[in-house]
């Protein structure tokens, strides 16, 4: 079997491998504001494990509607904790709008919208991919529009000029970093919110701009909008804690 690794997840990576050293200078942030947002998990997750059966090779298909939502936390440095919820708003060919709703404990759970469309999403493929396939799904992704808001606070829209020099920045730190994932595995897992006899496993290990990263993914074709029920390593923690097939609807106004 060839090395493979998850579309879904090497930008994650990325991103948590590149801010390890901001999150070990920031301080601690405290249990108080962390709790805040557990109490949200609380209120949004499964109140009991989801039971799903043996994973297949395939990623559930985007679809209007889907959501999931994922428990973030730091493992060291400032112990951080965030929830964000991804929804699928449209899918119209291989055009996908996406949006993000995110409550970060170091923000004081401050809700932070941003809303992404992009050209040459894969809407259907493999829970898993080689890198060189990766790369000519990565080559062919565009983002065209990116909207934010914080709060209830007006809607800002990106700059086409910002939107391609933030593609040039990734593009440029991608192609320098160095991914080693191991062959996927099947593996039973049971966890507080998802329980399976078997999904995909793959360990990996990461370096970008000096800062090495290694860890584990596990993934299932019956989880929508990625298939991720865990991304984890020595510094951080991202966690499946609900998602749903349809009901997803946007925060911004048409």
């Amino acid at each position: 079997m060839k090395m493979r690794t998850l579309a879904f997840f090497v930008p994650a990576l990325f991103l948590v491998t590149s801010c390890t050293t901001l999150m070990n200078l920031m301080p601690e942030v405290s249990m108080k504001k962390r709790q805040v947002i557990y109490d949200m998990v609380d209120a949004m997750a499964f109140p009991e494990a989801r039971e799903l059966g043996r994973s297949k090779n395939r990623r559930m298909g985007l679809k209007k509607g889907q959501w999931i939502t994922v428990l973030q936390e730091t493992l060291g440095g400032d112990k951080n904790v965030s929830l964000t919820t991804t929804k699928v708003i449209s899918v119209d060919g291989t055009t996908v709008v996406m949006e993000t709703e995110s409550r970060s404990a170091s923000d004081d759970a401050r809700p932070l919208h941003s809303q992404v469309t992009f050209e040459n999403y894969p809407v259907s493929g493999s829970l898993s991919y080689t890198r060189d396939e990766y790369d000519r799904v990565a080559n062919r992704l565009r983002i065209t529009r990116v909207l934010t808001r914080e709060g209830d606070g007006p809607v800002t829209e990106m700059p086409p000029e910002l939107l391609a020099m933030a593609r040039t920045m990734t593009d440029s730190a991608l192609a320098g970093s160095t991914v080693r994932v191991g062959e996927a595995e099947r593996q039973a897992y049971d966890g507080t919110y998802i329980r399976t006899p078997s999904c995909f496993s793959h360990r990996y290990t990461l370096s970008v701009a000096g800062i090495t990263s290694s860890g584990r993914s596990l993934s299932h074709s019956s989880i929508p909008v990625n298939g991720a029920i865990l991304i984890e390593d020595e510094h951080a923690r991202a966690t499946t804690v609900a998602y749903g097939y349809k009901g997803a609807t946007s925060v911004f106004q048409p």
